[in-house]
């Protein structure tokens, strides 16, 4: 019969490991910010349109909450005039390291890193968004 030994465990064979009961995207689960500045969307989309640059920079606020809804806030920058749209309410589910963003059927790869969050656009076709989600790391927060 197998004896079994403890002894040699240590304190961090006993941290909390990733199990399928934990619920799909739980690590999102926080606020995020992240400044796009004008060249950062071109850098990610390098025919963006001029005509909405200020549109689609600024510092975003991101809230992704446990229930799969989600809130953006965006503050322009200083020399743009404030967007149309700022605020935008919406839901989101993960499926492993995928994230869905329900309104625009964006697709993502999502990556915590200690207090950054990265996206990798997978699929959609919201140019805007690519540009925006993925421009730049989003800091968790405090």
């Amino acid at each position: 019969m197998p004896i079994l030994l403890l002894s040699g465990c240590s304190a961090s064979d006993n941290e909390p490991s990733p199990t399928t009961s934990a619920k799909p995207g739980a690590g999102l689960v926080d606020t995020w910010v992240s400044t796009v500045a004008k060249e950062d969307l071109r850098r990610v989309v390098p025919d963006f349109p001029r005509e909405h640059w200020c549109d689609n920079a600024g510092r975003f606020e991101w809230t992704f909450n446990a229930d799969g809804t989600f809130v953006i806030d965006q503050t322009p920058l200083p020399d743009c005039p404030k967007p149309e749209v700022a605020h935008i309410e919406d839901r989101w589910s993960a499926d492993g390291d995928r994230v869905t963003f329900t309104n625009e059927q964006e697709v993502y790869q999502w990556r915590v890193d200690g207090d950054q969050l990265t996206l990798k656009h997978i699929s959609g076709g919201c140019v805007p968004c690519k540009a925006i989600n993925t421009a730049n790391p989003w800091t968790r927060v405090d």
